[in-house]
C-alpha cells in the first residue's frame, strides 16, 4: 500500500441504546454490523498502514463493542491521536480507566441543558444522567492519573445544536453545571446538526435543523459565554459555515475517509455512497473511486447548489438516494419520506 490518508472516521458499531431524531447513521434502527475481534484488527490495519495521524472512533455506541478499546490502543500505542465519541450509556469505572492508556481524546455527548431536552432529543429516557454519569467516572480517572503524574486524555462534551437545545440562557445553565461538576474538563464544544441521513430529513428539518443566521448568532453566544468562564474549559461554538459544501471548493485530495461498521468505505464522510471495502481491496484502489466520486459531475453540481442549510438538507437527500446501496435504499424508503432525485 502506498496512498497515505491523514484522517479516518471508522463507525464501529450501528448498535445504539439511544434513537436521536438527527442521527445521520440511523444507528440503533438497523443491523449493526459490528465486525468480530479479528476482523476488525485487519482495519486496524489498514488505518496503521496508511499512516494516518487521526483516528476517529463513533457509531453508534463504539463504548459496547467488546474489541473498541484494544483497537483503539493498538492505533494510540503506533503514535496516531485517537478519539473516541461516545454517548456515555455504556461508560462506568473500569472502562473509563481503560481508556486512560488508550485514546488521546474523549468527546461525551450531550445534547441538552437538562435531562428534559437532552433525553427528547436522544429519544430515551435516563440518557442524560447516563451521560453525566460517564462524565463523573471519566473525569475520577483524569484526577487520579493527575495525582499520580501520569498523563491522561483530554476529556470533552460534544453538544449538538438542534432547536430545542439551542437557547442562550440554557446553555449558559448547562455550561455553569459542568463546570462546577466536572471542574478539569477541557472543552465544552456546540455544533451544529449536520444535515446527513435523519439529520436531512424533512420532519426534522422542520423541526430541529437551525438556520446559518442562526448557528451564526450562537458563535456570539459561545463567546460571551466563555468570556465569562475564561478560566475553565475551552468553550466553542463550531462555525457551520466551515463545513458548507462551497462553490469552487474541491473535496477531491481532502485525506479524510470514513469507514462503516463492516469495512465498506464512503466515498465521501456523512453521504451514503460506498466505494468498495477495506477488508476486499487496498486503499490504492478505493482512495481513487473515492476521488472519483467526488468529482464526478453529478456530485459537484449539486454541491454547487448549496446556500442554505436546507439547501444542503437536500443536497444529502439527492445524493444519498441516488447512490446508497440497495440496502440504504429500502432503509431511507421506510423513513417514509421521499425526493425526486434528478436524471
Amino acid at each position: 500500500m502506498t496512498v497515505k490518508i491523514s484522517k479516518f472516521i471508522w463507525d464501529i458499531t450501528y448498535s445504539c441504546p439511544l434513537r436521536c431524531g438527527h442521527c445521520y447513521s440511523e444507528s440503533g434502527r438497523r443491523s449493526a454490523r459490528t465486525l468480530d475481534r479479528a476482523t476488525a484488527m485487519r482495519v486496524v490495519d489498514v488505518m496503521l498502514a496508511a499512516q494516518a495521524k487521526n483516528v476517529m472512533f463513533s457509531g453508534g455506541e463504539p463504548m459496547s463493542v467488546r474489541w473498541a478499546v484494544e483497537a483503539m490502543k493498538r492505533l494510540h500505542d503506533a503514535g496516531i491521536e485517537v478519539t473516541v465519541f461516545t454517548t456515555g450509556w455504556s461508560i462506568q469505572d473500569r472502562m473509563a480507566a481503560a481508556l486512560a492508556d488508550a485514546v488521546s481524546g474523549v468527546a461525551v455527548s450531550i445534547d441538552g441543558a437538562d435531562a428534559d431536552i437532552h433525553d427528547a432529543v436522544r429519544g430515551r429516557a435516563g440518557a442524560f444522567e447516563r451521560g453525566m454519569r460517564a462524565l463523573d467516572a471519566l473525569h475520577r480517572v483524569k484526577d487520579e492519573r493527575r495525582a499520580a503524574g501520569q498523563t491522561c486524555f483530554t476529556l470533552g462534551i460534544d453538544y449538538t445544536l438542534t432547536r430545542p437545545g439551542a437557547k442562550e440562557a440554557d446553555l449558559e445553565r448547562f455550561v455553569e453545571a459542568a463546570i462546577e461538576r466536572f471542574p478539569r474538563l477541557d472543552f465544552i464544544r456546540f455544533g451544529a446538526v449536520v444535515p446527513s441521513g435523519l439529520g436531512a430529513e424533512r420532519e426534522f428539518e422542520t423541526t430541529g435543523l437551525l438556520t446559518i443566521e442562526e448557528l451564526v448568532d450562537l458563535i456570539d453566544v459561545g463567546r460571551r459565554i466563555a468570556a465569562r468562564h475564561e478560566n475553565g474549559p475551552k468553550i466553542t461554538v463550531t462555525d457551520v459555515r466551515y463545513f458548507l459544501p462551497r462553490p469552487g471548493a474541491s473535496l477531491v485530495d481532502l485525506d479524510i475517509l470514513q469507514i462503516e461498521p463492516d469495512g465498506a468505505l464512503r466515498a465521501f464522510p456523512i453521504y451514503e455512497a460506498k466505494v468498495g471495502n477495506v477488508l476486499h481491496e487496498p486503499l490504492d484502489v478505493l482512495w481513487p473511486r473515492a476521488q472519483a466520486w467526488r468529482s464526478d459531475p453529478f456530485v459537484a453540481e449539486q454541491m454547487e447548489t448549496v446556500r442554505t442549510m436546507s439547501d444542503w438538507a437536500n443536497t444529502s437527500r439527492i445524493l444519498d438516494r441516488r447512490y446508497g446501496s440497495p440496502d440504504d435504499q429500502e432503509r431511507i424508503a421506510r423513513r417514509g419520506l421521499g425526493v425526486q432525485v434528478p436524471a
